[in-house]
């Protein structure tokens, strides 16, 4: 096996770990629904150790793309807003950490769209690990009725309700972060709003060979990702 093949096999690996994520994420609500918090509680730690495992096995095995840094990014927020929602439902309150976490979403496209630099900050990584921890906890605090531990039964909502403030300041202060991010983008003369009559878009091979080049991701990744769509 040459080292091109390699290559592809290890791109491959690692991509398809992201891929697992993406759709656990989106079986979540149906695994909820059939067996409860503490599965879901479960599946979500699973789903998390695929971050860790996919982003540590790109730097390491040297095949990190903008294809998997999109996929992984993807993959994660919607993660995040699907257990706000299924969290939402019955407590209410989770709802505002998800009205938030779309506030970023948007900002992050707007930065993106003036050319900026919508990649996650220390303050961002931070407020992630927060957020997956307490995801998981809320799910098993929820679930210890149903295995016979009333202990905290009384106290549900209230514990669910201080995590939720808690994810929600720590989303108000990633929020604050990227709207910092956005101001500088707009005021710099470098990255202005794209008019797509005036640039030349890349053709979709040439897009689609540097999505998934290794070397031309380590040598742009800290540009913006709108730069390696035109010319």
């Amino acid at each position: 096996m040459n080292n091109e093949v390699k290559k592809i096999v290890k791109l491959v690996a690692v991509n398809s770990i992201t891929f697992i994520r993406l759709i656990g994420s989106l079986l979540l609500p149906f695994i909820y629904i059939k067996y409860g918090p503490i599965v879901v509680a479960s599946f979500i730690i699973i789903i998390f150790l695929t971050d860790a495992v996919d982003g540590y096995l790109a730097r390491k095995l040297k095949v990190a793309t903008f294809f998997g840094s999109i996929i992984d990014g993807s993959s994660d927020k919607l993660l995040n807003v699907i257990s706000f929602v299924i969290l939402g439902i019955e407590y209410n309150f989770m709802l505002a950490p998800l009205i938030i976490e779309i506030a970023i979403l948007y900002t992050m496209y707007s930065t993106y769209r003036y050319g900026g630099n919508v990649q996650s900050s220390k303050i961002g990584k931070v407020k992630t690990i927060i957020l997956d921890v307490l995801v998981v906890v809320s799910f098993i605090v929820i679930a210890l009725p149903t295995l016979n531990i009333n202990i905290l039964a009384n106290y549900t909502e209230k514990i669910i309700n201080i995590f939720s403030l808690i994810i929600l300041l720590a989303c108000l202060i990633t929020l604050y972060d990227y709207l910092k991010k956005n101001k500088k983008a707009r005021e710099n003369p470098n990255c202005i709003a794209i008019k797509h009559t005036k640039r030349k878009k890349k053709s979709f091979n040439l897009i689609k060979k540097q999505l998934f080049d290794t070397k031309y991701y380590e040598k742009h990744k800290d540009e913006s990702i709108l730069k390696q769509f035109y010319i």
